[in-house]
Parts: C-alpha cells; sequence; structure tokens
C-alpha cells in the first residue's frame, strides 16, 4: 500500500500529464460545454481517442479552486460524482482515497476530478 504523500506525488503527476495532453487544445474543446451543477452528463474516456463513454455522473461544480482528492480543480476539469458505471475499470485521472477505477468512484461514492472536455451533456 503506498503511502499518502505517494499518491499525491502520483496524482500531481497524472493532472500534469493530462494538462500538457490538452494544452494543444483549443480553448472550446478544453473547457467543454456549459455545465450546470446538478447536470447529469455522460464521462468519456480521457486516455482513448475513441473518446468511448465510461459512465453517468452528476455535475458537482467547476471552481477551480475547488480541493478534489487534495489537489485544486483547476480550470480544465469538473468534480463529479459517478451515478452509473459504464467501463468500471476505466482509471481515473487521479486516484483518491484508494480509488483507481470508475468503478471503485462509483462503489465509494466519493467525488472525482474529471478532464472537461471529456464530459458530454445529456440532450444537449
Amino acid at each position: 500500500m503506498r503511502k499518502s504523500g505517494e499518491n499525491m506525488d502520483e496524482n500531481s503527476r497524472r493532472l500534469h500529464k493530462q494538462n500538457k495532453t490538452m494544452s494543444h487544445m483549443s480553448s472550446k474543446q478544453r473547457h467543454g460545454p456549459s455545465l450546470e451543477i446538478g447536470a447529469i452528463v455522460i464521462l468519456k474516456s480521457s486516455t482513448y481517442r475513441n473518446k468511448r463513454r465510461v459512465a453517468y455522473a452528476t455535475i458537482l461544480g467547476s471552481n477551480s479552486k475547488i480541493l478534489v482528492g487534495g489537489v485544486e480543480l483547476g480550470r480544465q476539469f469538473t468534480q463529479v460524482q459517478v451515478n452509473e458505471p459504464i467501463e468500471e475499470d476505466e482509471s481515473l485521472v487521479g486516484e483518491r482515497e484508494n480509488c483507481m477505477t470508475i468503478g471503485d468512484a462509483f462503489s465509494s461514492g466519493v467525488p472525482i476530478a474529471w478532464p472537461s472536455a471529456c464530459i458530454e451533456k445529456i440532450n444537449g
């Protein structure tokens, strides 16, 4: 089992890697659609080019100063609650509280950070 400090370092590296990947996208792609708190959305894969659907979730917030797993959300991420996994084994962008996959986040009920560009509005 890893120490929490090691988890934070790994989370920071993953978020940095994700930010580098997304830095070449246009502003509209990076920030995704306008999402209201409480909206039900579909999370799309953040690691595969085909952007397959990985879960249904509820938007909890997008304030860049929100802490998710001890890390500020930032401008390119949205805080969500997983309602129903589609691909339970999809890796999270940043692990938190022993959650490494979409299925873990759903089972434990903890909010996660997800790239805004990988969130799809339902019926919109």
